[in-house]
């Protein structure tokens, strides 16, 4: 043949070697052309990095002018601090003078306003001053607006109606520092932001300062800022214009060398040469279009020879292909045939391999069914096995489920469905239940019968886990395993759909862990989450009964639905129940705690049958609950929302009585049995509401525990206190104290002991002017008596008085008194009231009286009002009384005239 003669292989040799040439000298020429494009790439890196640099120097810049900012901002508040340092120290020698007596506060006060208003000053943003003003908020020295002087400015604003004087009057008691709020200043009709400095004078009972508009601040930086940037913007178009003049002759260079190799590269039979001349001899660029243009002579001599021996294998090369067509179309003729044989096999094998499904072929009328596909993983039949008859694996087939199966194959095999379907269990080889799907179809005859199915089963066992896992994740809890609040409004909106229908009844038990923040606080989150666990767990098991539902609705909220139930004793019980078995002390992280919950209950359909309607009286109920003292459950009750309205409009009155100056402290005198005089007062806080008039403290002091506000009001209170007792000092009454009561909110406050030392500090009085109350039964129901005590003790060691009120009531009074760090027990005046009659109370006062006695306790009596009451305790022994007998509270003006008659 053709194939084997000797000139074929000539002319093959021929061709394979020209191939070679030609391929050798394309490469040679895209090895240039790469080099020369890198070579361009070189120079426009270059001009990149002076662009990066030049962008790193402007960044640079704008760094450095917010630092300017900055620095200026920080420069300009301390220079607000000089300011007024400077102007404190040039007071100084008044002051002293005042403190030696040799000034009178009027003559002080007078020479002080005229230094200061002769310090006005001038800067870089202008002609400034320095302002004085007293703690009353009387403008003392105004030099740019002299109207001002004398005038109250107490209750001035800001923009924003926050208090300007209030708040500098508030950073001068405590000695000095800043203050910003938002002023229009004079000329500018937008509220700009400013910033005073203040020292306070507490001779005088005065401060002075001085200020400054933060806007002054930002426009020289906005100008200095400008300019900058316009030399930096100049600098750059100067560097840019520069490299452009420079490098341009080199970019031009270069790309006509780039021009001349893409034409190379397109067409190179007709390659373009570039002259010699546009570069300096001996150069790398001069070489490089020298070594170009030989290449290119070479490169149209060898393509001159290599066109002539394609011409001669061209005519070779079709001889060869028609021999080869003749081959190939008999080879195409033998194997078509055996190709399309294993194809169809191969298709059958994928189809079966590549799925899970078990197939059959169920005959009805012979009931023999064919097996094939993934029976043997499923049932351990081999494939393509007959067997008569099916009841051996329909036994198999799990006895809860047996009924849905032949119910749907009934369905269908009757005509009733287009398509037999149905999910159940089987037992598998291992002697485990898998989820099987399994689907056919059946054939009928002519006359409707079903005489052929075919269908397949269908391992869904996976499905199924991840069905129940997206079920318990969507409405069970995390944390406890209870239903969870998704669960629970279903579970209530059917419930109560039915109670609409009047086909069901029943009841919400919402319950709450009572302190349960004091867990968490103390010993962290994960000992919190072990307890909540161990609650649920009790729950499920007091909550039995068909139909019942426990969830956990979020954070200690846990809520009971009993449903089918109508007697109110009976969910009384049970409520009770879950009380007495959840009420108890635990150890947790070595602290004990008692553990109750409240209970608020509403039913359906006679408290809502709606799902938000019956949470809101659930949660009412919840409210009141807690309220009546925690640990009790209470039935929700119509009236109990107008309860919780007018309560939360007093608790909205009582945050803002601070603001409208309605609270005010009104003091009792403490008065010795044995000299007759005055040893102290007790501070007891009345609010005078606008509304509601005097409002009893018996309604209001509660609401402060509950809501909080008792520690704001509290300090007040103690500032307030303070206060009192330096006016008593004022009058010569060095030896008298004032008693404040402390709750047990306000002690375990982390603050509560620098509280009380600034209250001192800022009034100028002793640590030995100021009794602190501690109610006795409070003191011992707290998670925290370890830590109060502790602070008691801190404090006592200063020097403040520390009672125990209402001594008596308490159930462990004798254990505990050693262990507290007290001076003075208060009898509480139930003790008091019966004495004179004869009362059990008398049989045990002078043994309390004679015990505190000899614990080195003085004893001071509550509420005493008749001559026979303070005979009797004169009698007993008792150090003071406190009570009508002496004076009823009264406003601190009208204390301090009492105290100098």
């Amino acid at each position: 043949m053709l194939l084997n003669s000797e000139k074929s292989k000539k002319e093959i040799t021929v061709v394979y070697f020209t191939a070679v040439t030609v391929t050798v000298l394309r490469k040679e020429v895209l090895r240039v052309h790469a080099l020369t494009l890198w070579l361009d790439k070189t120079l426009i890196r270059i001009l990149l990095a002076l662009l990066v640099s030049i962008m790193g120097f402007v960044l640079t810049a704008g760094f450095l002018t917010d630092k300017f900012e900055e620095n200026g901002y920080n420069y300009r508040r301390q220079e607000l601090k000089r300011i007024t340092e400077v102007a404190r120290n040039a007071i100084e020698p008044v002051i002293q003078q005042y403190r030696s007596g040799v000034l009178t506060r009027q003559q002080a006060m007078d020479m002080v306003r005229g230094n200061i208003r002769t310090m006005t000053y001038n800067d870089i943003f202008g002609p400034n001053y320095v302002f004085m003003s007293t703690y009353e908020g009387i403008m003392l020295v105004q030099p740019f607006e002299q109207k001002l002087e004398g005038s109250d400015q107490s209750r001035l604003t800001d923009a924003y109606g926050l208090p300007i004087i209030a708040n500098l009057i508030d950073k001068a008691r405590q000695g000095e520092g800043y203050v910003t709020y938002y002023y229009h200043p004079p000329g500018r009709s937008q509220p700009q932001q400013k910033i005073s400095y203040v020292v306070g004078i507490p001779e005088l009972e005065a401060y002075i300062g001085t200020g400054m508009y933060v806007e002054d601040i930002q426009l020289t930086y906005d100008r200095f800022r400008q300019q900058f940037q316009s030399i930096c913007l100049l600098f750059f178009l100067l560097i840019m214009s520069i490299q452009y003049t420079l490098l341009q002759p080199v970019f031009s260079s270069y790309r006509l060398l780039i021009q001349a190799f893409d034409q190379l590269g397109n067409n190179p039979e007709e390659p373009l040469t570039l002259p010699s001349s546009l570069y300096r001899k001996g150069s790398e660029a001069g070489r490089l279009i020298t070594g170009f243009n030989s290449m290119v002579g070479e490169i149209q001599e060898k393509n001159v020879a290599m066109q002539q021996a394609h011409e001669e294998l061209t005519q070779s090369y079709e001889e060869i292909t028609a021999s080869n067509e003749e081959l190939l179309a008999l080879y195409t003729q033998l194997t078509e045939a055996d190709e399309l044989r294993q194809i169809s096999e191969e298709r059958y094998r994928l189809a079966m391999d590549g799925i899970n499904d078990a197939v059959y072929d169920w005959d009805l009328r012979t009931n023999k069914m064919v097996w094939a596909g993934r029976w043997s993983d499923i049932l351990g039949v081999p494939d393509g096995e007959v067997l008569d008859g099916k009841d051996w694996w329909v036994d198999m087939i799990h006895p809860e489920d047996k009924a849905v199966r032949e119910q749907a194959l009934a369905d269908h095999l009757a005509g009733k469905t287009p398509m037999y379907s149905a999910e159940f269990r089987i037992m598998s080889q291992t002697g485990e239940y898998i989820w099987i799907l399994s689907r056919g179809k059946a054939i009928f005859d002519l006359a409707g019968n079903a005489i052929r199915m075919v269908g397949s089963f269908s391992n869904i066992s996976d499905k199924k886990r991840k069905e129940e896992e997206i079920w318990w994740l969507a409405y069970r809890d995390s944390l406890t395993g209870l239903a969870n609040r998704q669960l629970f409004m279903e579970r209530l909106r059917a419930e109560l759909l039915l109670a609409q229908q009047g086909e069901a009844c029943g009841a919400m038990l919402y319950l709450d862990l009572d302190n349960f923040k004091l867990v968490n606080d103390t010993c962290g989150h994960s000992q919190g989450d072990q307890l909540l666990v161990e609650i649920a767990n009790k729950l499920v098991e007091l909550v039995v009964g068909d139909g019942h539902l426990v969830a956990r609705l979020g954070g200690d909220e846990f809520v009971v639905l009993l449903t089918d139930i109508t007697q109110e004793f009976a969910i009384a019980h049970m409520a009770t129940n879950i009380l007495r078995n959840l009420a108890g002390e635990v150890n947790l992280c070595g602290h004990h705690f008692t553990l109750s919950v409240s209970i608020g209950i509403a039913r359906y359909p006679f408290d809502g049958t709606e799902v938000g309607e019956l949470l809101k009286n659930a949660d009412t109920a919840l409210y009141v609950a807690k309220n009546a003292g925690k640990n009790v459950y209470r039935f929700f009750e119509e009236a109990m929302q107008e309860d919780i309205i007018e309560k939360l409009s007093m608790e909205r009155s009582l945050r803002e009585a601070m603001a409208n100056d309605e609270l005010e402290l009104y003091f009792q005198p403490i008065v010795s049995l044995s000299t007759g005089k005055i040893g102290g007062y007790e501070a007891l806080l009345r609010w005078h509401n606008l509304q509601r008039g005097m409002v009893s403290p018996g309604r209001f002091i509660p609401l402060m525990e509950e809501s909080g506000l008792i520690v704001p009001i509290g300090a007040w209170v103690m500032r307030t206190a303070c206060a009192f007792a330096r006016k008593l000092m004022d009058r010569g009454c060095l030896d008298s104290y004032v008693a404040v009561n402390v709750s047990v909110k306000q002690l375990i406050n982390g603050d509560f002991v620098s509280m009380v030392k600034t209250a001192l500090a800022e009034a100028g009085v002793p640590p030995t002017a100021l009794e602190l109350e501690i109610t006795e039964t409070i003191l011992m129901d707290s998670e925290f008596f370890d830590d109060n005590v502790a602070k008691l003790r801190e404090l006592k060691a200063t020097g403040v008085r520390i009672a125990l009120d209402d001594f008596g009531t308490g159930y462990s009074s004798l254990t505990y008194l050693k262990q507290l760090p007290i001076d003075i027990v208060k009898i509480d005046k139930s003790f008091v009231d019966d004495l004179a009659a004869g009362g059990k109370n008398k049989l045990i006062m002078g043994s309390i009286i004679a015990l505190a006695h000899n614990l080195g306790l003085t004893v001071v009596a509550e509420g005493v009002e008749t001559e026979a009451q303070r005979d009797l305790l004169r009698e007993f022994q008792c150090d003071f009384i406190q009570g009508y007998i002496i004076s009823r509270p009264a406003p601190a003006a009208e204390m301090l005239e009492f105290n100098t008659v």
